[in-house]
């Protein structure tokens, strides 16, 4: 799980600016050796489909999402318990992952922001949900909760998520 997160984390460009720039590198457009832009025959190269994915068209952007669970396929990230894949024209435009339950402990949504800070800056955050925006990109961080079904009855979980898109998707709710 912490290879992951750091995988992740690690994907994020050094700064190479001018010392006397204080602007932010841009926003890492890779996560879980996926890319915003991928087609969708890359995506199952990587990620190889264990059945068919259903998708639904979010009619807000027209993407087409699919919400892809560990059985589904028969690689997945490690410490990874959902990906949800968004396409926009035949092109990856939206990437998130939902951490498992021991890799949401180990690090929270609150410890991802203050690392991603270190390069990225001062994230601006509402209610946990932490984001950065640059000229093409979205970066946000932040807690979901998930059902589980555990001794007996249904409850509902919290769990880290990180996800990239393109910056025109991304609709911040306050």
């Amino acid at each position: 799980m912490r290879s992951l997160i750091l995988a992740a984390l690690l994907a994020v460009p050094a700064f190479a600016g001018d010392e006397d720039d204080d602007q932010p590198p841009p926003l890492q457009r890779s996560l879980v050796s996926l890319e915003l832009g991928d087609r969708s025959k890359a995506v199952q190269l990587i990620y190889p489909p264990a059945r068919p994915w259903t998708p639904y068209i979010d009619p807000r952007g027209r993407v087409t999402r699919y919400r892809i669970e560990r059985d589904w396929a028969k690689k997945f990230p490690i410490g990874a318990e959902v990906l949800i894949l968004g396409f926009k024209d035949g092109r990856l435009a939206h990437i998130q992952v939902i951490f498992d339950a021991k890799s949401s402990q180990q690090k929270t949504s609150e410890d991802m922001s203050r690392d991603l800070s270190l390069t990225y800056g001062e994230a601006d955050s509402s209610d946990g949900s932490f984001w950065w925006i640059d000229g093409r990109t979205a970066l946000h961080v932040f807690p979901v909760e998930v059902p589980v079904f555990k001794d007996g009855e249904n409850i509902r979980e919290r769990r880290s998520s990180m996800e990239i898109l393109e910056k025109d998707l991304y609709k911040r709710v306050d």
